[in-house]
């Protein structure tokens, strides 16, 4: 792999791209991609419980393969994004600014999660064009924890200006003012809607509270546009961040680390295949791989999979303080488990790994082990050597 580049983005936003190259990557030690298990074998089964329901014909969401085909396609989101006005809860200038700007930063996000794989265009409506609703935010709940989604989705719907069109658009945002009294989740409606100017692909709601949060929209465009799961884990009380820290965007819209993960591009087709180093029970008993930060743009590989029973896949990614992501340098080990629903804390984080023996597990409901090895069901990581740019890693199965 002589002259092989990294191409890393710099933990400034504002700084240039540039090409660095990283010893790592050619290192000797290196299992040929020719003796991996091929990538196929790495695409776990969705093991989603059916009820005895063709999922791949409903807009259900999923961890594993086959993506549903109810959803939008990875390559492409055309969404509009409507205020709403109510009586008791006008929308003003200061949150049209306000919103515009979380959209600039909405399309910023999924164009570096996908490495520019993804088209992404929207259109904020004037707020000459926005929607007034015909009754009070405090009617439909806005003011509680749980607001009446399919009354606003439709009534919104009905309400907006012909000339908008929106059955042009893959789906909407619908967006109320900010106001901390506003205590209402943000929230996705997966199915699509019929409106007097045709079929709209579903919808997202946010404001209040979170009004004019990225993140937040992003969450749940994440839902409707491409079909993620929740990975927080609401049983017994809530918790969200249960067991997987403040991992992907998907579980945690308010933490410090929402870069998708791997597996998460994996199921998009945001990773080539060459990309995904795939071990299973007929390769080497021993291999060793060089992961790149899943922050940086490049060829190399993201990813280390192995599947353990259908619908569970034990993944290693090299995670790194840049990009979207505020952390410590570590190779991520989870566990992806597609027979959990979203909200049931579908991924296990299993350990970060370290070679900072001055790193310590950080207080949290759910301890991530923190070491420069892992044994995650008779597979054994160690963590060989880290770079700036990435990290090298041996994979012994037992």
């Amino acid at each position: 792999m002589a002259g092989v580049l990294v191409l890393a983005m710099c933990a400034d936003a504002a700084s240039a791209a540039k090409l660095t190259p990283d010893p790592l990557s050619r290192d000797r030690r290196i299992t040929q991609l020719a003796r991996l298990a091929p990538v196929d074998s790495c695409r776990s089964s969705d093991a989603t419980p059916t009820n005895g329901m063709d999922l791949s014909q409903t807009r259900t969401a999923s961890l594993g393969f086959p993506r549903p085909t109810t959803f939008g396609s990875p390559a492409s989101l055309n969404i509009a994004v409507l205020p709403l006005t109510f009586s008791d809860l006008p929308y003003r200038d200061s949150d049209h600014t306000a919103l515009q700007a979380a959209m600039r930063e909405f399309k910023r996000y999924f164009e570096a999660m996908s490495y520019g794989r993804a088209a992404i265009t929207y259109q904020v409506v004037a707020l000459a064009d926005a929607v007034r609703m015909p009754d009070t935010a405090r009617s439909y709940g806005a003011f509680g924890e749980y607001i009446d989604l399919g009354r606003v989705v439709q009534e919104s719907l009905n309400n907006a200006s012909p000339t908008l069109k929106l059955s042009s658009y893959d789906m909407v945002a619908l967006e109320i003012a900010r106001n901390d009294s506003v205590k209402f989740w943000p929230v996705a409606y997966t199915n699509s809607i019929e409106t007097p100017n045709g079929r709209v692909g579903g919808a997202v709601l946010a404001g209040g509270w979170q009004g004019a949060n990225w993140r937040a929209i992003t969450h749940e465009v994440g839902h409707v546009w491409l079909g993620l799961e929740d990975l927080y884990d609401t049983t017994p009380p809530p918790q969200y961040d249960g067991t997987f820290w403040e991992y992907d965007l998907m579980n945690s819209f308010r933490g410090s680390a929402p870069e998708l993960t791997s597996w998460h591009r994996f199921l998009l087709g945001w990773l080539d295949d060459a990309q995904v180093r795939c071990i299973s029970g007929t390769t080497s008993r021993k291999t060793t791989h060089y992961l790149s930060a899943i922050t940086d743009r490049n060829a190399l590989p993201k990813m280390v999979a192995r599947s353990l029973s259908p619908g569970r896949t034990l993944v290693l990614e090299s995670r790194r303080n840049r990009g979207y992501d505020k952390v410590d340098d570590s190779v991520l080990v989870y566990v992806v488990d597609s027979s959990r629903r979203g909200g049931d804390g579908p991924i296990e984080a299993k350990a970060e790994l370290t070679l900072n023996k001055n790193r310590r597990p950080r207080p949290d409901r759910y301890v991530i082990p923190v070491g420069s090895s892992i044994r995650v069901e008779g597979v054994t990581i160690r963590l060989i050597a880290s770079s700036k740019w990435g990290d090298l890693v041996e994979v012994v199965q037992s």
